[in-house]
């Protein structure tokens, strides 16, 4: 309704008001003929169909129990009558808060010298003639003590990911017992159906 009055005020037509705000022109005439602001009705305040069940609610999602479905059904059994969106919005808070601690990543320990972590990725930047370029950046880092290697090139070709192993090995000063690869290209060619890597 504002916003009608404002965009006749900056000029704007009848029908191009409606089409800016997606409304029928009959609907800008009536507010322009009657510019009061309609007022909400006051709603009267009702009870929560659940409020009789939080506490069961809260003690099962203390066990754990965070499938909404698996608790709809269980408050129908004990007599719940209310909507499923309802038990779902009551449930939705504390699947977030346990979603954010799994995201919560735990530190992999290992021994001095046992694994190093490699990763490869792409990047693209502009250069100086307004061209965009990629560049491609090998990172390495030490499982026990986190020391960490980059380096950046130009190709990624099978021979400068191994030359960029060999000059990673000689910056650290030895290699590691293993190597642990994410989805990189250069090693894992594809997954079969198991999830297992296919080199």
């Amino acid at each position: 309704m504002r916003h009608i009055i404002e965009l006749k005020a900056a000029g704007q037509s009848i029908s191009g008001i409606a089409k800016t705000l997606d409304v029928s022109r009959n609907t800008v005439k009536k507010y322009l003929r009657d510019p009061g602001l309609p007022q909400p009705r006051r709603r009267t305040p009702r009870g929560s169909k659940l409020a009789p069940f939080t506490a069961f609610l809260t003690g099962r999602i203390e066990l754990g129990v965070l499938n909404a479905v698996v608790l709809f059904r269980e408050l129908q059994e004990r007599g719940y009558d209310g909507q499923y969106t309802v038990v779902k919005d009551f449930v939705r808070p504390f699947r977030r808060t346990q979603v954010s601690a799994q995201r919560l990543t735990t530190r992999f320990e290992t021994q001095p010298g046992e694994q190093a972590q490699v990763d490869f990725g792409r990047y693209s930047y502009r250069n100086l003639e307004g061209q965009t370029c990629s560049i491609w950046a090998f990172v390495m880092v030490l499982g026990w003590s986190r020391a960490l290697y980059v380096e950046f090139i130009r190709k990624a070709d099978t021979a400068s990911f191994i030359r960029c192993h060999v000059n990673a090995f000689a910056y650290f000063g030895g290699i590691t017992q293993t190597i642990l690869y994410d989805n990189t290209k250069q090693v894992v060619l594809e997954r079969d159906q198991t999830g297992a890597p296919v080199w």
